[in-house]
């Protein structure tokens, strides 16, 4: 099994309980850095893999070849900063294993995402929308409190957005996630599309 453990914003009290307990008992942690290796310290002594700044890919495939077999009998987290879906080295060595056996097994664990630490810092609260992006041509978006969800789907289609998906009651009893958008959701849902 691949972890991929979201460590949060950089304060250890911000990890999640999940996060702590993976870290806790994986078989072996592995962390991008100085930065990300001081957090884990409170619980374990990682072993540190730096990836440099446009090397990332490289630094990925060789790691990927190293922990592979492992991974298919042994727990592995990879712990980075922020949240390792959104824009993480973790996404880079999850493609590579998977790249090599398409069978390893892969959890990620979510955290607290360095954009909300900010907005809490500074106490803005988002009321209507909000664009999180590092350019103005988003590759995913992700549309909360989507209850008209059919309607919101037709949009990102027409958008260039495909591999449209909904979740509804995530984390909660009657979670569920489909490609199958109904006319109407949960308030509590979100869908998801990937520009083609």
């Amino acid at each position: 099994m691949l972890y991929g453990v979201s460590l949060g914003p950089g304060d250890v009290e911000l990890l999640t309980f999940k996060a702590v307990r993976i870290i806790r008992e994986a078989d072996e942690v592995i962390v991008p850095g100085e930065v990300a290796a001081g957090i884990v310290r409170g619980f374990r002594e990682p072993k540190i893999v730096e990836f440099p700044m446009g090397k990332g890919r490289e630094v990925a495939k060789k790691l990927a070849s190293e922990i592979v077999e492992r991974c298919a009998r042994e727990r592995i987290a990879f712990c980075c900063l922020g949240d390792a879906t959104l824009y993480s080295t973790f996404s880079q060595l999850a493609e590579e294993v998977l790249k090599l056996d398409p069978k390893v097994e892969i959890e990620i664990v979510p955290g607290v995402s360095s954009v909300f630490a900010a907005l809490a810092k500074m106490k803005v609260f988002v009321t209507k929308s909000i664009l999180i992006t590092t350019d103005f041509e988003p590759e995913v978006v992700a549309v909360m409190k989507a209850k008209r969800s059919r309607e919101i789907s037709e949009r990102l289609k027409k958008e260039g957005y495909g591999n449209i998906r909904i979740v509804q009651r995530l984390y909660m009893d009657g979670e569920k996630i489909s490609e199958e958008i109904p006319d109407f959701a949960d308030y509590l849902s979100i869908i998801v599309g990937v520009k083609r």
